[in-house]
């Protein structure tokens, strides 16, 4: 049975609050429309119960949505956002906070004309006359951030088609003689909100990485750019350095195919009361569109799926926050900020008592975790939150390509502990652990459970990852040395010291194991959990956390750093003898040719024996080297099977990595 088969049959079987179940959301779950807080260019009615990107139809102005707006609040572009008419985040609406959700649209000469993407063609929305002195006027310009990029293929902009101007010319004559359009897909820091003069050092008008268009001798009515189907996300169009008037009524750009990115918030899910979190698990699956526009399953269309999650304690994970009367940032609860006026003027920035900014609440919930690899893996965020969230994109390489999700579920369930602390500190002194690389050092784990709730189960067992070929040294209960194979028992894997007790615990209980082992990374998280083996209580592990869990110590955390400023990635090479002799007699048979790898995962590492004319006689070693120490060993052989003859040789170890091929080489003489 699949992860995700075995979470809809909890949920499904309606299992009872007190054991493991599942908060599914898609097909056999809860709606997708009913779970989101936003979700932008998503669409949930193609396939029951799934979601997948919006496509964009052919012909469809991506600008605005299907109705003409009738007012500047109404504007919104093709996926129904509103379009925002600032680069200024104070003066943002405050749904329009979370740049590259909404549209938006902004001028480089202080001119923001709203009327250009309204939709409606009959009324000269940008008026550029000439200079009363007959030379060429200045350039305007005008920058479009479409918030999702787009795949575009045309761009179009005219005058009204009818009507007269106020000279009695007619109108759809009066069209832009001079103008340039540029185009990128590239999310620049000035042009998100940073000052674009000073980014640039000057100010004035700066042309975007792509030219789409660019003339002075322009006589067409009806501009019409053709551009190669391409992700876009800003848009530039400057007008003018001529001597002619030119007006416009609409900005338009068209394109097919599926967006770049398609996100989705959820909502903040509530369980009720704190919770252990298990697998995440999903159903996605990659489709191409081929040119006759059949949709076919390819699952190497290059799709890719980014969820990512985030546990709290409280039901709001966004700090609000007003102007005091000093125009310092006051913290607000949400009511209170969705009330006060906000800032739309600059007159009004920074006013007491109008709205300033929203942030991330870092003290009552946990930063969103690092996208899940698989479906199946463990859910990332801390255990201990009674609140929930979780956010996807489904973004895709290429315009006739995307993804359909299904569902997604997540794994939870009652604690087994209120709270589980931990600390990690050196033997001695108790400090901070700032520990040598690839030195043996004791490393002492300090755990504090605390059960403050009636009810709970407890737990039996303790399950702790270790660095590899940690050694056991001793473990204290409540400060009393434990005795192994009667207060418990112990299995030492490579990574993993796994605790079992004859019985569970209830009560505040303190733990301290004792160990041996060297560091090979310059940080490393020293993680662990708490485990109920009852299978009648169905309950999933409990996470242990960095905290205060003992007083004497001042660390707080189960991070191990390692007290070197700069990490090499390669020590040195260690022959346990300079001379080989492989006579059987049992003296220097063999060689052990040690080394340390310090802070890589997967790097190709290779060990080679070659002779003085630089030959390759036999290889050692040759995988993707993890951080840790290794130890091949040479017995005389060559790759043939054959001793070789007596004399000098020289062993050669080389590391790859970003930078390039670390080497360390030693020679070693063999003789008989």
């Amino acid at each position: 049975m699949t992860a995700f088969s075995l979470v809809s049959l909890l949920l499904c079987a309606g299992a009872a609050w007190g054991q493991a179940s599942a908060w599914v959301v898609g097909s056999s779950g809860e709606p997708w429309a009913a779970a989101v807080e936003r979700w932008i260019a998503l669409d949930d009615s193609v396939r029951l119960g799934a979601v997948q990107p919006r496509a964009v139809p052919p012909g469809r102005n991506v600008l605005r949505g299907l109705v003409r707006a009738t007012g500047v609040a109404a504007q919104v572009n093709v996926f129904d956002y509103p379009w925002a008419f600032t680069k200024d985040p104070e003066r943002l609406a405050t749904d329009n906070q979370f740049v590259g959700w909404h549209p938006r649209m902004w001028g480089g000469n202080g001119a923001v004309m709203r009327g250009l993407i309204d939709g409606d063609e009959l009324t000269a929305s940008f008026v550029h006359p000439p200079r009363i002195d007959g030379r060429p006027n200045a350039a305007v310009f005008f920058t479009l951030d479409l918030g999702v990029p787009i795949a575009l293929d045309s761009l179009v902009f005219f005058p009204p088609q009818s009507g007269f101007t106020d000279d009695n010319r007619r109108q759809r004559n009066v069209f832009p003689v001079g103008y340039e359009v540029t185009r990128t897909n590239t999310p620049a820091d000035w042009l998100i909100f940073e000052d674009e003069a000073v980014a640039f050092g000057s100010p004035g008008y700066h042309p975007l990485d792509e030219l789409v268009g660019s003339t002075f001798s322009n006589n067409q009515s009806i501009v019409s750019l053709r551009p190669p189907l391409r992700f876009t996300r800003f848009l530039r169009f400057k007008f003018g350095g001529v001597t002619s008037l030119g007006i416009l009524a609409e900005l338009q750009a068209f394109g097919r195919g599926y967006p770049q990115v398609a996100r989705y918030l959820s909502q903040v899910k509530s369980f009720g009361e704190p919770v252990s979190l298990g697998r995440i698990t999903w159903h996605f699956t990659r489709y191409r569109q081929t040119n006759s526009g059949r949709i076919v399953e390819d699952p190497t269309a290059p799709v890719q799926l980014v969820i990512q999650t985030r546990s709290g304690t409280d039901a709001d994970p966004i700090d609000h926050f007003i102007f005091d009367e000093l125009s310092r940032l006051l913290k607000v609860d949400r009511s209170t900020y969705e009330d006060a006026p906000r800032v739309v003027h600059a007159s009004n920035e920074r006013a007491p008592g109008f709205q300033a900014h929203r942030g991330e609440d870092t003290e009552h919930w946990t930063p969103w975790s690092i996208a899940y690899v698989e479906s199946g893996d463990e859910v990332r965020s801390a255990d201990g939150g009674a609140f929930f969230q979780f956010r996807f994109e489904i973004a895709t390489e290429h315009p006739f390509a995307f993804g359909v999700l299904d569902s997604v579920a997540f794994e939870v369930s009652p604690l087994l502990a209120d709270s589980v602390l931990a600390e990690v500190s050196l033997a001695a002194p108790l400090a901070d652990p700032k520990v040598p690389l690839g030195v043996d050092t004791t490393l002492v784990y300090d755990i504090r459970t605390v059960f403050a709730t009636s009810g709970r189960v407890g737990f039996d067992a303790i399950e702790l990852t270790v660095p590899p070929g940690a050694h056991f040294l001793d473990l204290e209960i409540d400060q009393v040395l434990a005795q192994e194979g009667v207060d418990f028992s112990l299995v030492a894997t490579p990574n993993k010291f796994s605790f079992t007790f004859p019985h569970p615990f209830v009560e505040d209980t303190s733990f301290r194991v004792r160990y041996r082992s060297a560091i090979y990374q310059a940080s490393l998280f020293l993680e662990g959990q708490l485990i109920n083996r009852d299978p009648q209580a169905a309950l999933l592990p409990q996470s242990i956390e960095s905290g205060d869990a003992r007083a004497d110590i001042a660390s707080n955390s189960i991070q191990v750093v390692a007290s070197e400023e700069e990490l090499s990635v390669l020590g040195a090479l260690r022959l346990s003898s300079p001379v080989l002799t492989p006579n059987g007699d049992g003296a220097n048979d063999i060689v052990v040719a040690a080394f340390d790898l310090f802070g890589v995962h997967g790097a190709p590492t290779t060990m080679a024996v070659r002779d003085l004319a630089g030959r390759r006689v036999a290889t050692l070693f040759s995988t993707t080297g993890q951080a840790g120490s290794h130890a091949p060993t040479w017995d005389g052989r060559d790759a043939a099977g054959k001793l070789v003859p007596a004399g000098l040789y020289l062993v050669q170890l080389a590391v790859e990595i970003d930078l390039g091929a670390v080497t360390r080489s030693h020679a070693i003489a063999v003789a008989y």
